[in-house]
């Protein structure tokens, strides 16, 4: 019986001494220390909402520079026209969208072969809502943005 005891006493020795040797060698690679704290399993940078939504603006504000690169003349136009306040200074975002046909049908060849590459660039209708939404402030969620966005080339092509 002491026997056993004494084999008991000498596993947890060695057991201890294993930990203790493992701990000096560099720990478990499970476990990573940050600071003066251990996490078991792989950590992850925990950001503020407020910065993780700063780096979230920042990618939109260089897609849509991008965009607005790519579609200068379509930008122009729809963000000219379809902001808060034009549409409520002309009272419907159908008036807007009047005057703004009305008043570039002047630069229907530009905008029409914007609008057409846009449309082939930009396939499916999230695309499109995409672009459309970094333009401007009107959303076209009844008629659908591509609906729409063709339907406006039309527009444009009737004055040729």
């Amino acid at each position: 019986m002491a026997f056993l005891l004494q084999l008991i006493i000498l596993g947890i020795v060695v057991l201890i001494g294993l930990q203790l040797w493992n701990a000096m060698k560099g720990g478990n690679p499970r476990v990573e220390k940050h600071g003066s704290k251990t996490i078991e399993g792989t950590a992850q940078d925990v950001s503020s909402p407020g910065k993780t939504a700063a780096e979230t603006l920042k990618e939109f504000e260089n897609a849509r520079a991008e965009l607005k690169s790519r579609y200068p003349a379509v930008f122009a136009m729809l963000g000219g026209y379809l902001n808060n306040h034009t549409i409520g200074e002309t009272g419907s975002l159908e008036a807007a969208v009047k005057e703004m046909i009305a008043d570039w049908k002047t630069r229907s060849d530009e905008v029409s072969h914007e609008l057409a590459k846009l449309l082939a660039d930009n396939e499916t209708e999230e695309e499109c809502r995409a672009v459309i939404l970094a333009a401007c402030d009107a959303t076209f969620e009844e008629e659908g943005y591509r609906a729409w966005l063709t339907w406006l080339l039309g527009q444009f092509n009737d004055f040729k």
